[in-house]
């Protein structure tokens, strides 16, 4: 990782504590059509309304990291209004390697991090924000070893969403801390889950760093199918 390249996107003169966020968006050629869509609109939605708020655009830096073909970044680390003036452009195609997509968002979190700690700056708990509508198709275990550890350690804000009926749910729980776990996306409502984000980083960046785990995030209904997840496989009876 090249950190002087990095610190070009680092605004050291701004006081305000960071709030690094990696989207981790399954652009697979599943995706296609209507789902990839609205995945780009509720996107876009984000970037915008995020960036309108004065407090989350200065606490807020986003990367977004996609893997449908390969693992590729779409937006370096940045802040959020920085990527809302040229919102990368989804394109769906390949596979799911969702292990090599982990592993890289794994090693730019910790260059990330390791930057802020460089320039003296404070940061809220990262979050992530994984969104699949599949099974991935390489190796994802050792990948997700380490933000899963953080994810357990309540070192980290990791949210996985499940979109449609052949997400893999069983890989999902192995992946994401016990709790929340998955959580499945209601029909396409991706506009819906873009705007609680940006309401629960609102909230977190309005907070003092001490403070942030007492920050109340608000109620998921409006996007999350809290029904519609399947029971893990082992617990399905038998016919």
């Amino acid at each position: 990782m090249n950190d002087y390249a990095e610190s070009n996107n680092l605004d050291v003169t701004n006081p305000a504590p960071r709030c690094p966020v990696i989207l981790l968006l399954d652009t697979s050629g599943s995706m296609s059509g209507q789902p990839l869509r609205e995945l780009q609109s509720g996107l876009e939605q984000f970037l915008k309304e995020t960036s309108d708020d004065e407090t989350a655009s200065m606490s807020v830096e986003l990367e977004i990291i996609t893997f449908g073909g390969s693992a590729e970044i779409a937006s370096a680390f940045a802040p959020v209004c920085d990527i809302a003036d040229m919102p990368p452009a989804l394109e769906a195609n390949g596979c799911t390697p969702l292990g090599e997509a982990l592993k890289l968002a794994d090693s730019e979190l910790k260059a990330r991090r390791r930057l802020y700690k460089q320039k003296g700056i404070a940061s809220y708990k990262p979050w992530i924000v994984l969104m699949t509508d599949g099974c991935p198709n390489d190796d994802y275990e050792s990948a997700a070893a380490s933000m899963k550890r953080l994810g357990d350690e309540g070192k980290l804000q990791y949210i996985g969403i499940g979109i449609g009926e052949e997400a893999d749910f069983d890989t999902l729980r192995k992946i994401l801390p016990e709790r929340p776990g998955p959580v499945k996306l209601k029909g396409l409502c991706f506009k819906e889950f873009f705007k609680w984000l940006t309401d629960s980083l609102k909230s977190v960046s309005a907070s003092n760093v001490a403070e942030q785990d007492n920050v109340r995030l608000g109620n998921v209904t409006s996007w999350a199918d809290l029904a519609g997840i399947p029971a893990p496989a082992e617990e399905e009876e038998c016919e």
